[in-house]
């Protein structure tokens, strides 16, 4: 009988022991808060340990997409009721596993979306951006939203940094939600497609207001103007295309002040065109507005009783006819004409003039005057023979 209960306890003690390993290593388990992650930004994980118990050590094991193992990121142990956590930052798509002594949780992949950011640069650019800089050469899109659909604007390429600037002529004048996107097949093995958040871009328009609509040769004209948004410091470029030119050529740059307001004084040689143009990112141009400009017309009276005058204009007038006018009961009639010498001068000799006293000006027709001008007369003179 004694040899029968020694013989019981070597077996007992026996078929304890694996039961004693058991408690020795506990199962454990593994939950990420999510299966994909921008670049950048943490993941937590967290798990517990079946044992309940605080004080279980336990390994945290990751393999990239790059890796062909598990490598071990970190050795915590439990805290209360058996829970643990433990927050990660995967660059590129990632498996994660814990393990205790003797136990390893399930294998949980985590996907990475790159960080793709569309922002406006101080200039007023637009540029793309995707975080990590591994993607030059890639092409993103840029894409508006309509009636809540996505659209694509453009593709652009990204340089060696993963940057572009967004040509400013995309840019829709009116206000505008945006967003920079890069497709999974762009990103590449180990990564997601990406997007960047939503921006809006405010209406951008640039007005442009003229005074006079009409001035004599060698006067000026005031050109103004707002530009949206209505901010100091946005550039903007005055183009002019005097008459006879085939395209507008730049005037002048200069920056807005205080409530989008600006202004310039110029001094046009001949009909001019002129239009203002954003130059801080996108591609807002005012309405074109032209001026007209009359040659002037200077007059003298000089000895013996003749008359004396010159045509200016931002071209010789040599050539051309020019008149003199005598006011008769209300209207202008032409009593005298006569060509402009390569000074563009003229002198009217008193034989030509009318007898007595009258009131004369000189004038010049539009047609005489040719392209880019207007008729020209001078101020009205009393003249007596």
């Amino acid at each position: 009988m004694r040899r029968l209960l020694s013989l019981l306890t070597v077996v007992a003690a026996v078929v304890a022991i694996p039961m004693a390993g058991a408690v020795r290593a506990p199962a454990v388990s593994l939950s990420a808060s999510s299966f994909q992650v921008r670049y950048g930004d943490p993941i937590r994980l967290a798990g517990h340990v079946s044992n309940n118990k605080a004080g279980v050590s336990l390994g945290i094991f990751a393999r990239s997409f790059t890796s062909s193992g598990f490598v071990r990121l970190a050795t915590l142990t439990t805290g209360a009721g058996g829970r643990w956590t433990y927050t990660a930052n995967p660059s590129i798509a990632t498996s994660y596993q814990a393990r205790t002594d003797g136990h390893a949780s399930r294998s949980v992949l985590v996907g990475v979306r790159p960080a793709v950011s569309l922002a406006t640069l101080a200039s007023g650019r637009m540029q793309v951006s995707v975080l990590p800089q591994r993607f030059s050469g890639k092409f993103v899109r840029v894409q508006r939203r309509t009636a809540g659909t996505w659209s694509t604007l453009a593709q652009l390429r990204l340089n060696g940094h993963s940057r572009a600037l967004v040509p400013a002529a995309i840019t829709p004048p009116s206000t505008v939600a945006l967003r920079a996107t890069i497709s999974v097949n762009q990103a590449g093995p180990g990564y997601l497609g990406g997007f960047s958040a939503p921006i809006v871009v405010p209406a951008r328009w640039v007005s442009l207001s003229l005074a006079p609509t009409e001035l004599t040769y060698g006067e000026a004209v005031t050109l103004s103007g707002l530009a949206s948004p209505r901010q100091a410091g946005m550039s903007l470029t005055i183009l002019a295309r005097p008459a006879a030119k085939p395209e507008f050529q730049p005037l002048a740059t200069l920056r807005t002040g205080t409530g989008g307001h600006w202004s310039l004084r110029t001094h046009p040689r001949i009909g001019t065109v002129y239009q203002a143009q954003a130059t801080n990112g996108t591609a807002a141009t005012s309405r074109v507005l032209g001026v007209g400009v009359h040659p002037s017309a200077t007059v003298r009276l000089i000895s013996r009783g003749r008359v004396w005058t010159h045509i200016g204009a931002g071209r010789s007038m040599v050539g051309r006819d020019v008149q003199v006018q005598q006011l008769t009961e209300g209207q202008w009639h032409t009593v005298a004409k006569t060509f402009l010498n390569r000074n563009s001068e003229a002198v009217f000799p008193p034989s030509a003039l009318p007898g007595g006293l009258s009131t004369l000006r000189i004038a010049m027709s539009v047609n005489q005057a040719g392209t880019g001008y207007l008729g020209a007369f001078s101020r009205t003179f009393t003249y007596q023979r």
